[in-house]
């Protein structure tokens, strides 16, 4: 099956999970007004961080400024959340994945990480967690991490969708590939996709976001992360696969444990299986 690539020209890696899916980036006016008025999309789940939002509202008011002639006085004056569109901001990488990190840190490293964060280097603060500990985990141990610690954060996101008044609902990180990945990996297997179709789904953002892959690189060397961190693995949704199954048996027992059981998964499968909502 193939992949659709995104309709939008400056919303990179954009695609509709109801078509085998997942994305949002900076866009300008006229691609975020589509959101609302041609997509509908009525909630928007933002997984990225804090330190994300405020490095996504300079590179905005950048890209305003330099396309301010062709977008006229509505789309300079644009703010980076969309009007008409309510917004669940959750980090899925948040406190408790951060003490998992912090965890694997020597004392030494830890300590001068510490102090960096108190004088305003963060920057210089994170280099160190990515060189020494996400780096050498690589794109799998991310994932593997965000499983195992970011349970509160994946089931309030799954909560979300399994409301139907939420839909039409988009979520989306910095780069709609890992966080965002992990969260249509775990859709699509509550809805019984098979992983051959998953990983077509997670390969596409390679091609996706191409654009912007020089750029990503630059990024990543600043927080000690290799080119590796800007592209996908071929192999991540068959081995993500594998630890949920070998660490709690199955997707179905993993999501028992966090809290999100049948009857909730169910309400999932009635929102966006076809067949599902016809029975209903």
């Amino acid at each position: 099956m193939a992949v659709p690539t995104s309709p939008f020209p400056t919303i990179l890696n954009f695609r509709d999970i109801g078509q085998s899916i997942n994305g949002l980036q900076t866009a300008v006016f006229e691609d975020r007004s589509s959101l609302v008025l041609v997509y509908q999309i009525k909630t928007i789940i933002d997984l990225r961080s804090k330190t994300e939002h405020i490095q996504q509202r300079k590179k905005y008011d950048a890209q305003v400024c330099h396309l301010g002639a062709g977008l006229g006085s509505a789309g300079l004056a644009a703010p980076t959340k969309i009007p008409g569109i309510r917004y669940r901001e959750i980090n899925l990488n948040g406190s408790s994945y951060e003490r998992t990190l912090l965890k694997r840190l020597r004392y030494t490293s830890l300590a001068k990480l510490i102090a960096l964060m108190a004088v305003g280097r963060r920057t210089e603060a994170i280099f160190i967690l990515g060189s020494e500990v996400i780096q050498p985990r690589g794109l799998l141990g991310q994932a593997k991490d965000s499983i195992d610690s970011s349970v509160m954060e994946l089931k309030q996101i799954l909560e979300i969708l399994a409301e139907a008044e939420n839909y039409p609902v988009l979520f989306h990180c910095t780069s709609g590939k890992d966080r965002t990945g992990l969260i249509a990996f775990t859709l699509l297997l509550i809805l019984d996709i098979p992983l051959d179709v998953i990983s077509a789904d997670y390969l596409a953002s390679e091609g996706e976001l191409v654009a912007e892959k020089e750029a990503r690189i630059q990024e990543l060397s600043t927080i000690g992360l290799s080119a590796d961190f800007a592209g996908c693995s071929p192999d991540w949704v068959v081995n993500v696969h594998k630890h949920v199954t070998e660490t709690y048996g199955s997707l179905h027992k993993y999501l028992d444990w966090i809290g999100f059981g049948e009857a909730l998964r169910s309400k999932i499968k009635l929102n966006l299986l076809e067949d599902t909502k016809a029975k209903s």
